[in-house]
């Protein structure tokens, strides 16, 4: 499990692994019991390394074993248990996506039509979309909107922008047609550890009745498990601001800036402080664009193909970093630092530079431009 740099700890063995300690311990008891000095082919010495390599093994197992008594540690069904120390504090199942679909009638009727719940609207005949409530078109109108959620729990029903989501699977009286509004959000796999060792800790803040920010950073993580990062301020006296990123420097829409919104505001868990007026929005844009040329020094030429894969990857893992949280200033020399480990000789920064990001504010990634500058000596 990856343990943020705010909150390092010291590494910590519950028992002793290094091997070759453990060889010369073996070898020098063997030797002061028997009286004989053990060579490195010896019969005895290569059987004592054979129990040795046993012991070690043995000993990383409990290493293991112990450290998953550890939260920062633990994981998975391990992490679930030791949750119960941090007010019963319970994993985020799979969540399904949201949308809004709009029920047309082929023509305004003098009655009201009643759209029924679980009206089934599909994308494709797999992923299936069901409203959640029963909506009505009122006389004289032609539509009517309602939430609706996909039956596959999971990433899998996100994503789909307003008019993708069109057949209808269940008719009613004087259907015309039905699309979506908004595009579907809110669909999550389970939580990952790290995110569920985070929120575990932030739930600490949760004893205090009085809005403190970590308590608005759990609350606002049980929304969805594609939260990663989660911004509380106070604008002005009363008034909670809450940013919310998801996962992969994704800003949220509309449908998941109204699950937030819906955690957030109280109902009977009280999460919301009684005088604070709760705003859920996205964080503001900070664009950026990487614009380098590198080179690889003369000696590894013929590994040119693999150090450029290589390098592409830095430039990627820059990326997530980047844009993966807010008030995470544009930092170019930790581009470079990544693309000189992964084998280039140098690089030319033309863009970015460095840039301060705001608390509520995110990196986000315009243009791209990677040039290979050729081979250069040493």
């Amino acid at each position: 499990m990856m343990i943020s740099n705010e909150r390092k700890f010291p590494e910590i063995s519950f028992v002793d692994t290094d091997t070759e300690r453990l060889t010369n311990n073996l070898i020098k008891a063997y030797e002061v019991m028997t009286g004989r000095r053990l060579y490195p082919a010896d019969p005895a010495r290569l059987f004592i390394l054979w129990i040795a390599d046993i012991i070690i093994q043995e000993r990383v197992i409990i290493n293991e074993s112990a450290k998953q008594n550890v939260p920062r540690y633990a994981q998975g069904e391990y992490l679930d248990s030791l949750a119960e120390i941090f007010k019963d504090t319970r994993r985020l199942e799979p969540q399904p996506a949201c949308v809004t679909m709009r029920f047309y009638l082929s023509a305004p009727q003098t009655s009201a039509i009643t759209i029924p719940r679980t009206t089934r609207v599909t994308v494709d005949g797999e992923i299936i979309f069901e409203t959640s409530e029963a909506v009505s078109v009122l006389p004289g109108e032609l539509y009517a909107d309602a939430p609706a959620v996909c039956q596959l729990t999971g990433t899998v029903g996100n994503g789909f922008t307003p008019g993708q989501i069109s057949q209808i699977v269940d008719l009613f009286p004087f259907y015309g047609r039905v699309e979506n509004i908004t595009t579907s959000e809110g669909g999550a796999d389970v939580e990952t550890d790290d995110a569920f060792y985070e929120r575990l800790r932030n739930s600490m803040e949760t004893f205090s009745t009085a809005g403190p920010l970590g308590a608005y950073v759990y609350w606002a993580k049980t929304a969805s498990a594609r939260i990663v990062d989660v911004k509380p301020t106070s604008p002005e006296p009363g008034v909670a601001d809450i940013r919310i990123l998801l996962e992969n420097g994704e800003l949220p829409d509309e449908e998941m800036l109204r699950l937030v919104q819906n955690t957030l505001a109280g109902g009977d868990d009280g999460v919301r402080p009684f005088t604070d007026l709760v705003k859920v929005s996205a964080p503001d844009r900070q664009p950026f664009n990487i614009d380098i040329t590198y080179y690889i020094p003369r000696p590894r030429q013929n590994s040119v193909p693999l150090i450029q894969t290589e390098i592409l990857k830095a430039i990627d893992e820059y990326k997530r970093w980047q844009t993966g949280a807010m008030g995470r200033d544009i930092n170019p020399d930790m581009l470079i630092k990544l693309i000189i480990k992964a084998g280039a000789k140098r690089t030319i920064i033309r863009s970015p530079v460095f840039t301060v990001v705001g608390d509520t504010s995110v990196a986000v990634l315009n243009n791209e431009t990677v040039i290979y500058g050729g081979v250069e000596d040493e």
